[in-house]
């Protein structure tokens, strides 16, 4: 083949470049104000690094061994391109109808409802009885979206089979979607036992999925947290370690419990190894589409919350408050993996069979969520693939930094030296999928030590 568009590598590297930023773009808009990003087109002038065709000639191209990785690593982003732009419309129908006011709310103040502001009172509910109501409106709004994501499925599947794959999924990350939906069932597994025992503690005989929402956000943690959260805060808590990383943090959480700080910290361990990438190096080596690496920092970042030693040395609270307060945090941090874990296996494919639905939501709840849930929620984000890779990952990567730079480690200069040369290597690992299972037992080790 002598194709000189595909052949010039770095020339399409910078053009994937230009697309993940507007895509990223549009994204954000598309989740904000839908009408925003109705006549966007984050393509628009790029379209190659978003077309089969791109994708075919790189499968066929024949590089040196020096840009075998490049090209690689091209053709990954191409894939996820190509599924973006054809998924676009489906991403907007979704957007648009998640925004309409659909739902009803039947509390204090009866209205109609979008499915944001649905979810958005589960959490700011201020006591678990006020959780029901706002539940049964999110349900409400599920059966006009459920369709939608079928749609949206059933076209990421075929746009798949057209470029010769068998899952949306396969070759966005090291392993395949069957050994990712494996791990992901072993967890649940290993961590049912563990799950039932915190929560029957915890919550008594209070209403189960209600409960547990309202008690992930942890409000009872407040001890040592500004009362804001700002990005001021993690400069205090961090910025001697992150100096000369430009950051680019988004919008922060507000801060309703605990478990808020603890996302702006997974936030924060994201953006910064996106920044420790080394910027001469080709875009599409340093990232890849579905930030694996980046992800797996974040999850170690975000776990400091439930740190005893972060909250005594970073929050300044005695040790006896902060055993407590990592407890409770530790166990929304266990209520994080399990509902991400059943975002792989509900969130995947063209979705699951009612039976499916209803025994994942059980395991995870006590009992099986409202049927008019099935379909619409939990779904898979674009990157989930790589969010539950990093996940499973993220515990041997704590324990190396503790091993090497103590328990607080996050104080520990060297520390983060050796994160940003960690994070200025090519973003993709190639991972033996017999790994998984070791990954996934050291996973429901540290909750075992966290909660046991």
């Amino acid at each position: 083949m002598n194709d000189p568009g595909v052949q010039d590598l770095f020339g399409l590297d910078r053009e994937v470049a230009r697309a993940a930023k507007a895509l990223e773009g549009w994204r954000a808009r598309l989740a904000t104000d839908p009408a925003d990003a109705a006549d966007d087109d984050p393509f628009d002038g790029l379209r190659r690094v978003a077309a089969k065709t791109t994708w075919d000639r790189l499968g066929e191209l024949q590089p040196s061994l020096a840009d075998e990785p490049l090209r690689a690593a091209i053709r990954r982003w191409v894939l996820a391109f190509v599924q973006a732009r054809i998924g676009g419309v489906d991403d907007f129908a979704w957007a648009r109808e998640a925004a309409a006011p659909r739902a009803h709310y039947e509390g204090p103040e009866p209205r109609s409802v979008s499915w944001p502001e649905a979810w958005r009172g589960v959490v700011l509910s201020r006591s678990a009885a006020e959780v029901p109501t706002w539940l049964s409106a999110v349900a409400d709004a599920a059966p006009s979206l459920a369709p939608l994501q079928r749609r949206r499925a059933a076209r990421r599947v075929e746009v798949a089979r057209r470029m010769g794959l068998a899952h949306p999924w396969e070759q966005l990350v090291p392993v395949s979607p069957t050994a990712l939906r494996a791990s992901a069932a072993r967890l649940l597994e290993r961590t049912d036992d563990l799950s039932r025992s915190i929560w029957e503690e915890s919550l008594e005989e209070e209403p189960r999925a209600a409960a547990m929402m309202h008690a992930a956000v942890a409000r009872e943690a407040g001890d040592g947290w500004p009362a804001r959260l700002t990005p001021r805060w993690l400069e205090e808590t961090f910025g001697a370690c992150t100096l000369g990383l430009e950051l680019s943090l988004p919008a922060l959480p507000q801060a309703v419990g605990a478990a808020s700080f603890a996302r702006a910290l997974s936030l924060f361990g994201f953006a910064v190894r996106l920044a420790c990438s080394d910027r001469a190096m080709p875009f599409t080596l340093a990232r890849e589409p579905a930030f694996a690496a980046a992800h797996r920092f974040a999850f170690v970042a975000g776990a400091l919350a439930s740190d005893p030693e972060f909250q005594v040395r970073a929050l300044g609270i005695g040790r006896r408050s902060a055993g407590a307060q990592a407890r409770v945090l530790a166990r929304t941090s266990l209520f994080e993996a399990r509902l991400t874990a059943a975002r792989v296996l509900l969130g995947d494919d063209l979705g699951p069979a009612r039976d499916v639905f209803d025994d994942v939501t059980a395991r995870l709840f006590g009992a099986p969520l409202d049927s008019r849930l099935h379909g619409a929620w939990p779904l898979a984000r674009a990157d989930e693939p790589g969010r539950w890779l990093g996940l499973l990952r993220a515990p041997e990567l704590r324990r190396a930094l503790r091993d090497e730079f103590d328990i607080d480690w996050f104080r520990n200069p060297r520390a983060w030296t050796h994160l940003r040369a960690t994070g200025a290597m090519p973003a993709h690992e190639a991972i033996e999928e017999a790994s998984l299972e070791v990954s996934g037992d050291e996973l429901v080790r540290f909750f075992e030590d966290a909660l046991g």
